[in-house]
């Protein structure tokens, strides 16, 4: 959790604080792309309120790729309201540590060093779905993940593309050369 009254500004006095959720995504050359695979729990919903007993649910997203689609089941809400009634809305990145590959060999020039580091910011699910809607805007900003069909449909991922985030907020997508 994090306060400032930058976040009670942006959130035009209803709240200070928010929850920072940092998932580490690292790879090595060969499996470097403009993306991170996210799982359900690594991206927040859009948090209706169908039922009082029930709480909290987010509605199913679509990962929509080019040949393929599938339902997107976010288990993370938008927002939390702790007992204290703080409410402290979701704010999920991504840090991709990016490794090189030297030689394999006995001398000094081997191992993975670490060659550049990517912070993404991910939109909330409110942004995703409601406003300003960016899975209508673009489809494909979450698409088809890696899992086969024999996994629980309520644990299949999806990939988060970094060139669209890029077109949304190019500040979303930030590079750190080492």
């Amino acid at each position: 959790m994090v306060k400032s009254s930058k976040i009670l500004d942006l959130t035009g006095g209803l709240t200070d604080s928010a929850w920072i959720f940092v998932d580490i995504k690292s790879v090595g050359p060969r499996d470097d792309h403009a993306h991170a695979v996210m799982s359900h729990n690594q991206i927040s919903g859009n948090g209706y309120w169908f039922e009082l007993e029930d709480g909290l649910k987010n509605t199913i997203m679509t990962a929509k790729g080019k040949y393929s689609e599938h339902a997107f089941h976010s288990s993370v809400p938008p927002i939390y309201v702790l007992s204290d009634e703080t409410v402290l809305p979701v704010i999920n990145f991504c840090l991709k540590p990016v490794y090189g590959m030297l030689s394999l060999g006995g001398d000094e020039d081997n191992g993975q060093p670490l060659n550049r580091l990517e912070l993404v910011s991910i939109p909330n699910g409110l942004l995703l779905e409601e406003a300003p809607g960016y899975l209508k805007q673009y489809p494909s900003l979450i698409y088809p993940g890696k899992d086969d069909k024999q996994k629980n449909p309520l644990k299949i991922r999806a990939r988060v593309d970094f060139k669209i985030l890029k077109k949304i907020d190019n500040w979303r997508v930030k590079e750190i050369l080492i």
